[in-house]
Protein backbone atom coordinates (compact mmCIF):
# COMPACT_ATOMS: atom_id res chain seq x y z
CA UNK A 1 0.00 0.00 0.00
CA UNK A 2 1.22 3.77 -1.02
CA UNK A 3 1.14 5.85 2.17
CA UNK A 4 2.85 9.04 2.70
CA UNK A 5 3.91 10.49 6.07
CA UNK A 6 2.36 12.12 8.88
CA UNK A 7 3.19 15.74 8.13
CA UNK A 8 1.17 16.98 11.34
CA UNK A 9 4.15 15.58 13.48
CA UNK A 10 6.63 17.99 11.65
CA UNK A 11 3.83 20.93 12.01
CA UNK A 12 3.50 20.44 15.61
CA UNK A 13 7.10 19.57 16.38
CA UNK A 14 8.48 22.79 14.71
CA UNK A 15 5.40 24.60 16.53
CA UNK A 16 6.30 23.03 20.19
CA UNK A 17 10.44 24.12 19.77
CA UNK A 18 9.39 27.86 17.91
CA UNK A 19 6.97 28.55 21.12
CA UNK A 20 8.96 27.00 23.63
CA UNK A 21 11.68 29.17 22.68
CA UNK A 22 10.22 32.28 22.65
CA UNK A 23 8.00 31.33 25.74
CA UNK A 24 10.80 31.32 28.04
CA UNK A 25 11.53 35.07 27.38
CA UNK A 26 7.73 35.96 27.58
CA UNK A 27 7.90 33.88 31.02
CA UNK A 28 10.75 35.99 32.24
CA UNK A 29 13.71 33.10 32.15
CA UNK A 30 15.84 35.01 30.17
CA UNK A 31 16.02 38.79 28.58
CA UNK A 32 14.59 39.36 25.66
CA UNK A 33 18.21 40.95 24.18
CA UNK A 34 18.45 37.14 23.55
CA UNK A 35 16.16 37.09 20.97
CA UNK A 36 18.02 36.57 17.79
CA UNK A 37 17.94 32.49 18.05
CA UNK A 38 14.10 33.13 18.45
CA UNK A 39 13.62 35.06 15.05
CA UNK A 40 15.89 33.01 13.59
CA UNK A 41 13.43 30.03 15.24
CA UNK A 42 10.40 31.82 14.22
CA UNK A 43 11.85 31.71 10.54
CA UNK A 44 12.68 28.27 9.83
CA UNK A 45 10.74 26.55 11.81
CA UNK A 46 7.65 28.26 13.00
CA UNK A 47 7.60 29.93 9.61
CA UNK A 48 9.20 27.64 6.80
CA UNK A 49 9.25 23.88 8.33
CA UNK A 50 5.16 25.03 9.49
CA UNK A 51 3.88 26.36 6.36
CA UNK A 52 5.45 22.62 4.31
CA UNK A 53 3.36 20.57 7.01
CA UNK A 54 0.50 22.45 6.51
CA UNK A 55 0.78 22.79 2.78
CA UNK A 56 1.05 18.56 3.11
CA UNK A 57 -1.42 18.43 5.43
CA UNK A 58 -3.91 20.51 2.30
CA UNK A 59 -3.20 17.54 0.67
CA UNK A 60 -4.09 14.86 2.98
CA UNK A 61 -7.70 16.45 3.21
CA UNK A 62 -6.86 17.62 6.96
CA UNK A 63 -8.35 20.97 7.04
CA UNK A 64 -8.01 21.85 10.50
CA UNK A 65 -4.33 20.63 10.74
CA UNK A 66 -3.44 22.86 6.94
CA UNK A 67 -5.19 26.29 8.88
CA UNK A 68 -3.46 25.44 12.43
CA UNK A 69 0.20 25.01 10.68
CA UNK A 70 -0.25 27.31 7.37
CA UNK A 71 -2.20 30.12 9.34
CA UNK A 72 0.62 29.88 12.53
CA UNK A 73 3.37 29.93 10.34
CA UNK A 74 2.27 33.17 8.44
CA UNK A 75 1.86 34.26 12.03
CA UNK A 76 5.52 33.15 13.10
CA UNK A 77 6.97 35.29 9.71
CA UNK A 78 5.39 38.28 10.88
CA UNK A 79 6.43 38.43 13.88
CA UNK A 80 9.58 37.76 13.15
CA UNK A 81 9.82 40.05 10.87
CA UNK A 82 8.38 42.73 13.00
CA UNK A 83 10.80 42.00 15.51
CA UNK A 84 13.58 41.99 12.92
CA UNK A 85 12.28 45.52 12.06
CA UNK A 86 12.62 47.11 15.20
CA UNK A 87 15.94 45.77 16.08
CA UNK A 88 17.13 47.68 12.81
CA UNK A 89 15.32 50.82 13.73
CA UNK A 90 12.18 51.24 12.32
CA UNK A 91 9.25 52.17 15.34
CA UNK A 92 7.82 49.35 17.41
CA UNK A 93 4.28 49.06 17.27
CA UNK A 94 1.85 50.62 20.65
CA UNK A 95 0.65 47.80 23.24
CA UNK A 96 -3.02 48.38 22.07
CA UNK A 97 -2.11 47.85 18.93
CA UNK A 98 0.23 45.00 19.41
CA UNK A 99 -2.91 43.56 21.63
CA UNK A 100 -4.97 43.47 18.67
CA UNK A 101 -2.44 41.74 16.99
CA UNK A 102 -2.37 38.83 19.58
CA UNK A 103 -6.19 38.90 19.79
CA UNK A 104 -7.19 38.35 16.26
CA UNK A 105 -4.75 35.13 15.71
CA UNK A 106 -6.08 34.53 19.53
CA UNK A 107 -9.91 34.30 17.53
CA UNK A 108 -8.08 32.16 15.07
CA UNK A 109 -6.81 29.77 17.37
CA UNK A 110 -10.45 29.44 19.50
CA UNK A 111 -11.83 28.30 16.06
CA UNK A 112 -9.43 25.66 15.36
CA UNK A 113 -9.38 24.81 18.78
CA UNK A 114 -13.11 24.15 18.80
CA UNK A 115 -12.61 21.90 15.50
CA UNK A 116 -10.08 19.74 17.17
CA UNK A 117 -12.98 18.17 19.26
CA UNK A 118 -12.98 15.47 17.26
CA UNK A 119 -9.28 15.14 16.12
CA UNK A 120 -8.20 13.95 20.02
CA UNK A 121 -7.72 15.16 23.56
CA UNK A 122 -3.88 15.91 23.15
CA UNK A 123 -4.81 17.80 19.75
CA UNK A 124 -7.67 19.58 21.62
CA UNK A 125 -5.25 20.61 24.64
CA UNK A 126 -2.38 22.56 22.53
CA UNK A 127 -5.24 24.28 20.53
CA UNK A 128 -6.88 25.28 23.79
CA UNK A 129 -3.02 26.39 25.30
CA UNK A 130 -2.59 28.13 22.14
CA UNK A 131 -4.88 30.34 22.38
CA UNK A 132 -5.19 30.83 26.11
CA UNK A 133 -1.46 32.18 25.75
CA UNK A 134 -2.85 34.62 23.04
CA UNK A 135 -4.95 36.10 24.58
CA UNK A 136 -3.07 36.71 27.80
CA UNK A 137 -0.36 38.06 25.50
CA UNK A 138 -3.47 40.23 24.01
CA UNK A 139 -4.45 41.56 27.73
CA UNK A 140 -1.16 42.37 28.75
CA UNK A 141 -0.84 44.77 25.26
CA UNK A 142 -4.49 46.21 27.14
CA UNK A 143 -4.01 46.40 30.55
CA UNK A 144 -0.47 47.18 31.01
CA UNK A 145 0.09 44.70 33.28
CA UNK A 146 3.20 42.56 33.22
CA UNK A 147 2.04 39.89 34.39
CA UNK A 148 -0.21 38.70 31.84
CA UNK A 149 2.80 38.66 29.75
CA UNK A 150 4.42 36.32 32.57
CA UNK A 151 1.38 34.18 32.38
CA UNK A 152 1.14 33.78 28.49
CA UNK A 153 4.88 32.79 28.65
CA UNK A 154 3.90 29.84 31.32
CA UNK A 155 0.61 28.98 29.24
CA UNK A 156 3.13 28.87 26.15
CA UNK A 157 5.37 26.98 27.75
CA UNK A 158 2.52 24.43 28.66
CA UNK A 159 1.56 23.95 25.54
CA UNK A 160 4.87 23.72 24.05
CA UNK A 161 5.09 20.70 25.82
CA UNK A 162 1.83 18.98 24.50
CA UNK A 163 2.84 20.09 20.90
CA UNK A 164 5.95 17.83 21.34
CA UNK A 165 4.38 15.34 23.35
CA UNK A 166 1.77 15.44 19.87
CA UNK A 167 4.50 14.94 17.54
CA UNK A 168 6.46 12.31 19.74
CA UNK A 169 3.64 10.21 20.18
CA UNK A 170 2.69 10.31 16.42
CA UNK A 171 6.11 9.40 15.36
CA UNK A 172 6.07 6.67 18.43
CA UNK A 173 2.85 5.31 17.78
CA UNK A 174 3.58 5.46 13.62
CA UNK A 175 6.48 3.59 14.11
CA UNK A 176 5.61 0.88 16.13
CA UNK A 177 2.40 0.50 14.20
CA UNK A 178 0.24 0.13 17.56
CA UNK A 179 -0.72 3.41 20.40
CA UNK A 180 2.11 3.07 22.53
CA UNK A 181 1.59 7.12 23.69
CA UNK A 182 -1.88 7.86 23.47
CA UNK A 183 -3.71 10.91 22.22
CA UNK A 184 -7.16 10.33 22.57
CA UNK A 185 -7.59 8.96 18.99
CA UNK A 186 -7.11 5.16 18.15
CA UNK A 187 -6.56 3.43 14.18
CA UNK A 188 -8.99 3.58 12.09
CA UNK A 189 -9.75 0.91 8.87
CA UNK A 190 -6.98 2.72 7.15
CA UNK A 191 -4.43 4.21 9.48
CA UNK A 192 -6.04 7.11 10.20
CA UNK A 193 -6.99 8.39 13.57
CA UNK A 194 -10.16 8.53 14.26
CA UNK A 195 -11.49 9.89 18.20
CA UNK A 196 -13.02 6.97 20.26
CA UNK A 197 -16.63 7.29 20.45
Amino acid sequence: MNRTANASTLGYAAFALTLWMISMIHAGWFDPSERTIDLTLAVTLGGSAMAVAGILEYFRGRTADMLLFLGFGAFWWAWALNMHAIAGGSPAPSQGYLAWYYIVWAVLAFGIWFADFREGAVKTLFTLGLWLTLLALALDGWTHLGWFTILGGYLGLVTSVIGMYTAIADLINESRGHVVLPTGEHEGAHGEPVLHG
